[in-house]
């Protein structure tokens, strides 16, 4: 693996990229994060003083002008994605995207066309995939140890409350609401576990306007979805039933809940996120039983996180960066890469165009 030093900027300095993206790659040797770009001035004046970081712009353009960026990280609305990466990759950076890739199926096929062109890494920040119980499950799946898998069931659901939750609830930003914040999360690591989807049926809600923010103010009221649910029949003839919303109470210990299980043949297996170092476990009779990640999946390979420090909840998506970082390196794609992100939005449109239509939908390939 080259040691050599890269040089790594931020673009959208919000709250995924404070929580998730900064601490990911502040702590990973040879990797320095030169600069970060956000239109909002004051919260780029709080994060150079948080991060120690001198080099800050108002502009995409002059950051990479001036900077000239190994890589970059975009965590920035979604309408704005394509134009980043179009221009991070003319510049030469390897790219990190936020999830969705694209507004929709064909946008996410143009950026993944141009990707495919250059000689540079690309990855979608599909995070998920880095649960230490998630890394299990898949071992548990790819050796056999299930069985053949006959069904699975994938929920996300929280309660954000009715005040608004900015951007992500216009449809002219987003594409979408809960499928593309926490569903199109569940359409990949379903699709990591158990192959692509074929075909599906769906069906999504509205409930709330949001017209007031969280200090009361008017707003502008909603116009996407707080709750989706779809049947899905996988290629391998497993079929999987799917439930996202945010205005829909779970029963883990923060109010809110991400669950996955797994039926096959020959055992059955549960992923619960509030319990990210645990899996539960059932052979076909027998009742389900936990069971500890073992240590090979508590991280990535060679990762520098500790996973007995930290947040649990939390600390496991700094493995994201150690595997962007990886691939640049090793010079190999990265995993998940903008095909996954593709992959991910052909299901996602599907999904709104089964519950627009009321008909089963096949997937595009």
């Amino acid at each position: 693996m080259s040691a050599k030093t890269i040089r790594v900027a931020m673009i959208g300095v919000g709250g995924v990229c404070a929580q998730v993206h900064y601490p990911g790659f502040s702590r990973i040797p040879g990797v320095n994060i030169v600069g970060i770009c956000d239109p909002d001035a004051s919260l780029r004046k709080i994060r150079c003083k948080e991060w120690r970081i001198g080099a800050s712009f108002g502009d995409v353009d002059e950051l990479l002008l001036e900077i000239k960026p190994d890589a970059v990280v975009i965590a920035t609305p979604n309408c704005t994605h394509k134009s980043l990466i179009l221009k991070a990759f003319a510049s030469g950076s390897h790219v990190l995207c936020e999830k969705p890739l694209g507004m929709n199926l064909q946008e996410t096929k143009e950026i993944l066309e141009v990707a495919q062109k250059t000689q540079l890494r690309h990855m979608t920040a599909f995070t998920y995939r880095f649960v230490p119980a998630m890394n299990y499950i898949r071992h548990l799946v790819r050796t056999g140890a299930l069985g053949e898998i006959r069904h699975a069931r994938f929920q996300r659901l929280q309660d954000w409350g009715e005040r608004a939750i900015g951007w992500r609830q216009y449809y002219q930003q987003a594409g979408s609401g809960e499928l593309g914040d926490m569903g199109i999360h569940r359409i990949d690591f379903a699709e990591d576990l158990l192959g692509p989807i074929s075909s599906l049926c769906a069906h999504t809600k509205q409930w709330a306007t949001r017209e007031l923010t969280k200090s009361g103010k008017p707003c502008p009221p909603q116009d996407v979805e707080d709750w989706v649910a779809w049947i899905a029949q996988f290629e391998n003839g497993a079929t999987g039933v799917f439930e996202m919303g945010k205005l829909t109470k779970g029963f883990g210990p923060r109010g809110d809940h991400d669950q996955a299980e797994l039926n096959g043949t020959e055992a059955s297996v549960v992923y619960q996120l509030h319990n990210p170092h645990q899996i539960l476990f059932s052979s076909r009779g027998k009742t389900y039983q936990p069971r500890p990640v073992p240590d090979e999946f508590l991280k990535q390979l060679d990762s520098p996180r500790n996973p007995m420090e930290g947040d649990k909840l939390v600390c496991f998506r700094y493995d994201q960066a150690w595997e962007f970082i990886r691939a640049i390196r090793e010079d190999r794609e990265c995993i998940p890469s903008f095909y996954h992100g593709m992959r991910a939005q052909a299901v996602a449109d599907a999904i709104l165009e089964a519950a627009d239509s009321r008909k089963w939908v096949y997937v595009k390939n």
